[in-house]
């Protein structure tokens, strides 16, 4: 099939007025329908299992994955038709996002296997002998361990190659499963860790180091361009007409923090979720002398984003809350009713099997530091969230190192806890403000679905923050030394 061009159709549907914007997160599908005026008309998720079958392990069902989108759009269909019935006919385009990188075999009959996710820690120990973590990161920007598409494969599939005919991430997955076509974008090739950030492509010579053969690789497109369109069977899995016009779309961190401060150099976006992400935007590709950053290509070309990535901070946030059989938001609660430095409690929040952020070092291990009789689970409770704002502090700093960052922005679960926002404000000695969207990544996608059609703005524009909050000059100078004392004990845990 002749590649499609990026070029947008002719016109757009006369009656058409939402993009619809799908994120392939790491443990739910989201789903936004934003109106061209960015007024929000509906969102919808679900959620689907990881599959743990050994040590380090975090595998994926990518029939799970479809499931899931299906369930989605149809909450989401049920939602939208409370209010208009037609609102099928005024989608006028698709954008998508999601979790990387994930690894996805795809062979005659679909995936070979399930899909490898970012959370897997196999491959880990194995790529260290072959490369050390900055080796390639002057040409990929990517701090290379085993959580890359290409040692990925080469770990657990190359022994395999026959069966399979395209290698791609989790968002190209379903990109192939609604239109058809094997297509990616910069910003989730660079997730293959074969990606050549200076040739805008992948590289031969690094796909041979990976033993990956580069004739399974999609075509890289630029962010945001068309992809294809809906054909029948997807048009069938979303019920919505075939034809839509479908974007590559771009990777889950750059489409969120597109949504979130557009292309703001002077303000870093963090996501909680899973994961917590942390990037700022900048117009030149600024690597970090010490490869503590990824540099991802950004939505926009010429634009990258300068990113470090917390493993566990959701995962982490869910395992304490199960432990003490709490529900959600009960942590936030719990420590609140503690002080600042939870009593001389510390909690390195290594729960993930490692640490990227600023540090990767896979031999990183969560540790309560500290403990007495004398403590309490609102202390424990209270020593976790400081932990990861400590980390999240830290990744902001090695930013700062680059470029001034003024402000911080925040989406997630912390947005619903007004003393978890106080305390990461504290803790960051740095005004924090909330991002007004439910799912930043999905709207980013939204937004980026734009570009397919001709007459509507190109803009970059950004919702208005839920409020700003600034630190209290003596809460962050009690901070200030308790980040110091935290540093050198969570140095102990490696």
């Amino acid at each position: 099939m002749a590649p499609l061009q990026a070029s947008a159709p002719d016109a757009a549907p006369p009656t058409a007025g939402l993009t619809l914007g799908i994120d392939l997160g790491t443990s739910a599908i989201k789903i936004t329908a934003l109106g061209l005026d960015d007024a929000p008309a509906g969102e919808a998720s679900a959620d689907f299992e990881t599959i743990v079958s050994a040590p380090l392990a975090a595998e994926q069902s990518p029939a799970d994955w479809i499931a899931a989108l299906r369930a989605a759009m149809q909450r989401l269909a049920a939602e939208l038709e409370a209010s208009d019935r037609d609102w099928r006919s005024r989608i006028a385009a698709i954008g998508l996002t999601g979790q990387l990188p994930t690894l996805v075999c795809l062979g005659k009959e679909g995936p070979v296997a399930p899909a490898i996710t970012w959370k897997d820690g196999r491959a880990d120990a194995w790529a260290a002998t072959r490369i050390a973590r900055g080796d390639h990161y002057p040409r990929t920007g990517m701090p290379i361990d085993g959580r890359y598409l290409g040692p990925m494969w080469q770990f657990h599939f190359e022994h395999r190659t026959e069966e399979v005919e395209y290698v791609l991430s989790a968002k190209d997955y379903l990109l192939q499963v609604l239109t058809g076509e094997h297509v990616t974008e910069p910003s989730t090739a660079a997730g293959y860790g074969v990606y050549d950030l200076k040739a805008r492509a992948f590289a031969r010579d690094l796909c041979d180091f990976w033993h990956l053969p580069a004739r399974l690789l999609p075509e890289v497109r630029p962010a945001g361009s068309l992809a294809g369109t809906l054909h029948a069977a997807g048009a069938a899995l979303l019920g919505l007409p075939a034809g839509i016009p479908v974007s590559v779309g771009a990777a889950d961190s750059a489409c969120a923090a597109y949504a979130m401060v557009g292309l703001d150099e002077r303000i870093a976006s963090v996501s909680f979720g899973s994961s917590a992400v942390i990037f700022a935007a900048t117009p030149a590709p600024r690597l970090d002398a010490q490869a503590r950053y990824l540099l991802t290509p950004h939505v926009q070309a010429g634009w990258y984003g300068r990113e470090l990535d917390l493993l566990s901070s959701g995962t982490g946030y869910r395992w304490l809350s199960d432990l003490f059989g709490w529900d959600e938001g009960e942590i936030d609660q719990a420590a609140a009713e503690a002080p600042a430095g939870a009593r001389g409690l510390f909690f390195a929040p290594y729960l993930g099997g490692g640490e990227q952020g600023a540090l990767w070092n896979p031999r990183l291990r969560g540790a309560l530091l500290g403990l007495s009789l004398g403590h309490g689970r609102a202390d424990i409770a209270r020593a976790y969230l400081e932990g990861v704002f400590f980390e999240v502090r830290r990744c902001v700093e090695v930013l700062a190192e680059n470029g001034p960052i003024d402000a911080v922005r925040v989406a997630g679960k912390i947005a619903e806890s007004p003393a978890s926002l106080a305390m990461l404000c504290d803790i960051l000695d740095r005004p924090v403000s909330v991002c007004a969207e439910l799912s930043p990544a999905a709207t980013g996608a939204a937004r980026l679905a734009r570009r397919l059609l001709r007459k509507k703005a190109q803009g970059t524009h950004v919702q208005e923050p839920l409020g700003m909050r600034t630190p209290d000059p003596s809460i962050a100078r009690i901070y200030a030394s308790l980040y110091a004392e935290y540093l050198v004990r969570a140095a102990a845990c490696g």
